[in-house]
């Protein structure tokens, strides 16, 4: 290489010196990278509280923490319908002192924080009081979950099911999801959720009514599970028949006392229903004690665990599929997850809300394309004035739901038929959307003629401030 070249390649002192100047104001001026923002959500179930704490990151949440601490809430509410004093206590000691842990991750940024309570709250008397006791001794708004909330998770935990069970994506898949008080029931044909309903029975409900009764042996126990939950299992078959004929592929089961004590019961997850049938027993021919010292967990998760078995038992009797299935997923963990403030998209449960109202529709003998064009007109006036009402997505949403479900009181009559419609509305499950919600398009498809929302009727009388704003907004746009 020749001389010029070698020198034309090397910098002069004064070159290097002004780089080294360029770099270090750059240093200076370049922003680090954002700290992933933490999340908090404490979760009061039926017999635990529950925190997690997690980063949210692009590539997804990164659990830093999970705690949780027994409380039997349960048999509270369902033996005299309210909270006792030391219960109440208890769950505030537990929630201030989850909120105090937080004080160590809120030194580093600010924590977001999501304080909820599981659905079965809503019918305690004096929960207002609850709630506001919360709210003044630990800073944090509860939130009781709904049957809206309580679908959208049971949607996100059916989403993760492809990634594992190709063979059946495609099959009829019957659905059972065994909350503390509730019972769920739902059929998925070709990936798409068919038919849903809503039963009040679920496994702490059952277990707490068993216990009042006192029956004193194990095989007392099991024979009133049976009869406590017989009347409600023939009701989801009567109520199915039309929907789920034959057998399904499969009958996936979830439940979070269940999924707490899968391990210790069983090593596979697609079973049938012979096997199911000898793990139930096998778990009502133990004593509460026994169960107790094989399962390892606090007493109220342990007794809640013979009636959910046997609703499990009882339902796939009724619908013979030709498997069980028994996800092995750490059911709290997903179900903490699916609770935390980054993960409420929720574009794929309003499509399966829509399908679903199409479907109601089609019951009905409603008039397609006229629910189409009353659903499109209605949008499309819903987005341009924007501006003027200030109403939310789901607010859209529900609009959407009324436009299809506004006319199915004609299969009664086409006098009155807005009257009909509401009727039928309120006296149908709409999976996705909750009590409230219901009542709320019941209302719209009410009011959509020449009629304005009015106090003397009394489901709209009953609603709060905003919620009669919005009816009178949504059911102008209709």
């Amino acid at each position: 290489m020749s001389t010029k070249k070698t020198q034309a390649m090397q910098e002069t002192p004064q070159e290097e010196t002004q780089a080294k100047a360029s770099a270090a104001r750059h240093s200076r001026t370049a922003k680090p990278a954002p700290k992933p923002a933490v999340q908090a959500v404490i979760f009061i179930g039926a017999s635990s509280i529950s925190m997690m704490v997690a980063e949210d990151r692009p590539e997804g949440l990164r659990v830093l923490d999970v705690l949780t601490q027994p409380l039997e809430l349960v048999y509270d509410f369902f033996l005299s319908g309210s909270i006792s004093r030391d219960t109440a206590d208890r769950c505030v000691q537990v929630v201030r002192g989850y909120n105090e842990l937080l004080d160590e991750y809120r030194r580093a940024g600010e924590v977001t924080v999501r304080l909820l309570a599981t659905n079965v709250l809503l019918d305690v008397e004096g929960l207002d009081l609850f709630v506001n006791r919360l709210q003044i001794s630990c800073g944090l708004h509860l939130e009781v979950m709904d049957d809206g909330e309580m679908t959208r998770l049971i949607y996100l935990h059916m989403q993760s099911m492809p990634r594992k069970y190709e063979d059946l994506v495609r099959r009829r898949l019957l659905v059972l999801h065994v909350g503390p008080g509730n019972t769920r029931l739902l059929l998925c044909e070709r990936g798409r959720i068919t038919y849903y309903a809503n039963y009040r029975l679920g496994a702490h409900r059952t277990s707490a009514a068993v216990g009042a009764a006192d029956p004193g042996s194990p095989e007392n126990e099991y024979l009133l599970v049976r009869e406590q939950i017989r009347s409600l299992v023939e009701q989801m078959r009567h109520d199915a028949e039309e929907s789920v004929s034959g057998e399904p592929e499969a009958l996936v089961v979830y439940g979070p006392d269940f999924h707490r004590l899968h391990s210790p019961l069983v090593e596979q997850e697609r079973i049938s229903l012979q096997t199911l049938a000898e793990l139930t027993d096998e778990v009502a021919a133990m004593p509460l004690s026994q169960r107790m010292e094989k399962f390892g967990e606090d007493y109220a998760t342990v007794r809640a665990l013979l009636p959910t078995m046997a609703i499990y038992l009882a339902v796939a009797r009724e619908f013979s599929p030709r498997s069980i299935l028994l996800p092995a997923d750490e059911y709290s963990h997903a179900f903490l997850r699916s609770l935390m403030p980054s993960q409420r998209d929720t574009q794929g449960l309003e499509d399966e809300v829509i399908h679903f109202s199409v479907l109601l529709a089609g019951r009905y003998h409603v008039d397609r394309g006229h629910s189409q064009q009353v659903r499109r007109l209605s949008c499309s006036l819903f987005d341009q004035l924007q501006s003027l009402h200030r109403l939310t997505r789901h607010d859209r949403l529900l609009l959407k739901v009324a436009a299809i479900l506004h006319e199915v009181g004609t299969y009664v009559s086409s006098k009155r038929h807005h009257k009909h419609s509401q009727y039928i509305i309120l006296n149908s499950e709409i999976f996705g959307l909750s009590r409230r919600d219901i009542e709320i398009v019941g209302l719209l498809a009410r009011y959509h003629r020449r009629g304005e929302p009015n106090e003397d009727e009394r489901s709209y009388a009953e609603l709060d401030l905003d919620n009669r704003l919005r009816v009178q907004k949504l059911a102008a746009i209709l």
